[in-house]
């Protein structure tokens, strides 16, 4: 195995852009305060990425996945506890694969 100079110039370089992104982020957090509305908005990223992520999945799954994800969300909202809705969730795309 041969260390070649350009790949590992590119996977520093690509290292040093995400951490510059990031610590980049704080440090404006930390030097200037943000608008409330920006604070909120903020707080509710996480969905929204997390439902853009998810939807293109249940899309191509089409009704089992949605049925499937139906049935998550019924865990998580009962039990409160994710690793009962994970379980659901991966035993019901499952049995659906089987049966439909």
């Amino acid at each position: 195995m041969t260390l070649r100079l350009d790949v590992l110039l590119a996977i520093l370089g690509m290292a040093l852009a995400t951490y510059l992104c990031r610590a980049g982020g704080y440090a404006l957090f930390r030097a200037l305060r943000p608008p409330r509305f920006v604070e909120v908005t903020l707080q509710h990223l996480p969905g929204p990425i997390f439902v853009a992520y998810v939807a293109p999945a249940l899309a191509a799954a089409g009704p089992k996945g949605f049925l499937a994800a139906a049935l998550v969300v019924a865990t998580q909202a009962i039990t409160r506890n994710l690793a009962a809705a994970i379980a659901v969730g991966v035993a019901a795309i499952w049995l659906f694969g089987l049966v439909m």
